[in-house]
C-alpha cells in the first residue's frame, strides 16, 4: 500500500482506497504510475497528462502503482464486450474531464465587473442629475423649487445642501418682507423693497403697484403738472394713455394769459358802462338771462339796467367810478363741444362823487361771477366788504 496523489483532485489518498475521500473518484485498481515520469494516472487514460507518453504502450502488461509488473488476462473480444462493461479491444476509453474551477472564477469575476460598471454608471447618472437640479435650484427664486431639491436629494454633497438651505431661508425672508409691504401699501416701502431685493419674483408686481399708486395720486391732484410727472416716471405705465388725455384736458382748463385778458376786459367794460350809465355797452356784456344777478334768479338785461338807474337815483350823486383791483381768481371749466366757462372772483372799489359829504363816498365789493361759453356774463353777485 502506498500513499499517492489523487489524479482527479490532487489530494493524498491510499492506492488501496476504494475511492478518494475528497472527490469520490474510484482509486483501487483504477490507477497506475506512468513508467516514464512516475505521475499517478488513471489506467484508462490514453496518455500521461504530464509527459504525454502513451499509457497503454506495452500490450499485455501494466505497471502497478508500486512498480511491479502485473499480468493482464486476455479475454476474447466477444466475451470482453459482452455484458462486462469493458470496451472492446482496439478502443481506448477517453479520460473523464476535470472540473473547470478556472471557468467559474472567470465567470464570477465578469459578473463582479458587470455589477461594478452598472453601479458606477448609475451613480454617475445620479450625480449628474443632482448637479443639474442643484444649479437649477440655485438660479430659481421659487422657494418650492429649493425645498423640492432638499426633499429629493437627501444624500447630496453637504456643500450643496448648505447652499440650498441658506438660499431658501433668504427667499423666505424676502417673502416675509413682501407681505409687510403689501400691508403698508406705501410707495416708499415698495421702492425700498425693490432696492433691497432686486432679484425677487415680486419685483414686477411691486412696479405695477407703484404705477397704480402714482396714477391715483395724479388723478387726485388733477393738474397738468401731476399728469406730466406721471408720464415722465412711467413711460410704459398702464395708465400712460389716460394720463396723456387727462393732461391735455387739464391743460385746457389752465387759465392762460389770454383767458385773463378776456375776463378782465369783459368786467372792465361792464363796470365802465355802469359808471357812465351806458346801457348799450352794459347790455353787450350780458347773457340774455342771468342765472343770478344780485341774488335774483333768472334776471334779464332789463333787471341790470334797472340796477344801474337805481345807483344814480339819489339826487346828491353827481358821478361815480368803479375801479377793478385785479385780484382775479379764475376757474376754467370745459363745457359743451370744446367751449369753456369761467368762474371768477375779484374785488372792485366804488367812488361816489356827491354833494352830501356826510353820506358814503367809497365802498369795496367782493364780486363773484360766471362767464358763459359765448364770453358773456351769465351770473353776477356783489357783497359789500366791511372796512
Amino acid at each position: 500500500m502506498a500513499i499517492i496523489k489523487c489524479p482527479e483532485c490532487g489530494h493524498q489518498v491510499s492506492d488501496q482506497a476504494k475511492a478518494c475521500p475528497s472527490c469520490g473518484i474510484e482509486i483501487a485498481g483504477k490507477v497506475t504510475r506512468c513508467p516514464d515520469c512516475g505521475e499517478i494516472v488513471f489506467k484508462n487514460q490514453a496518455m500521461c497528462p504530464a509527459c504525454h507518453r502513451p499509457i497503454n504502450g506495452s500490450p499485455g502488461m501494466e505497471q502497478t502503482v508500486s512498480g511491479q509488473p502485473a499480468e493482464v488476462t486476455e479475454q476474447p473480444a466477444a466475451a470482453a464486450g459482452a455484458g462486462s462493461g469493458m470496451q472492446p479491444a482496439g478502443q481506448v476509453q477517453q479520460p473523464k474531464p476535470k472540473r473547470s474551477y478556472a471557468a467559474l472564477v472567470v465567470a464570477f469575476v465578469i459578473a463582479l465587473v458587470i455589477v461594478f460598471l452598472g453601479v458606477y454608471f448609475y451613480k454617475n447618472v445620479q450625480d449628474r442629475n443632482e448637479l443639474a437640479a442643484y444649479e437649477n435650484a440655485m438660479q430659481s427664486s421659487e422657494p418650492g423649487v429649493l425645498q423640492n431639491f432638499l426633499d429629493m436629494y437627501t444624500e447630496a454633497p453637504a456643500e450643496h445642501i448648505d447652499s440650498i438651505s441658506a438660499r431658501l431661508e433668504r427667499l423666505k425672508q424676502v417673502d416675509a418682507d413682501w407681505d409687510n409691504v403689501l400691508v403698508s401699501n406705501s410707495k416708499t416701502a415698495l421702492e425700498r423693497y425693490i432696492q433691497l431685493h432686486p432679484g425677487s419674483v415680486h419685483i414686477i408686481e411691486a412696479k405695477i403697484k407703484i404705477d397704480s399708486l402714482d396714477w391715483i395720486s395724479a388723478t387726485m391732484d388733477d393738474t397738468p403738472e401731476a399728469y406730466r410727472n406721471y408720464m415722465a416716471q412711467h413711460g410704459d405705465g398702464a395708465y400712460f394713455d389716460e394720463a396723456k388725455a387727462a393732461f391735455e384736458k387739464a391743460q385746457g382748463k389752465m387759465v392762460s394769459a389770454g383767458d385773463k385778458q378776456l375776463v378782465s376786459q369783459l368786467f372792465a367794460t361792464y363796470f365802465k358802462a355802469l359808471s357812465s350809465k351806458d346801457e348799450v355797452s352794459l347790455t353787450t356784456t350780458l347773457s340774455s338771462i342771468l342765472t343770478s344777478f344780485l341774488h335774483k334768479a333768472n334776471a334779464s338785461k332789463s333787471d341790470v339796467i334797472s340796477y344801474m338807474n337805481k345807483l344814480y337815483a339819489p339826487e346828491d350823486i353827481n358821478n361815480m367810478a368803479f375801479t377793478l383791483n385785479n385780484d382775479w381768481k379764475i376757474d376754467k371749466q370745459e363745457a359743451g363741444d370744446g367751449g369753456y366757462e369761467y368762474s371768477v372772483t375779484f374785488t372792485v372799489d366804488q367812488k361816489i362823487d356827491r354833494t352830501d359829504k356826510e353820506k358814503e363816498t367809497f365802498n369795496t365789493y367782493k364780486v363773484t361771477a360766471k362767464i358763459s361759453t359765448d364770453g358773456k356774463i351769465c351770473d353776477l353777485n356783489m357783497q359789500k366788504v366791511v372796512q
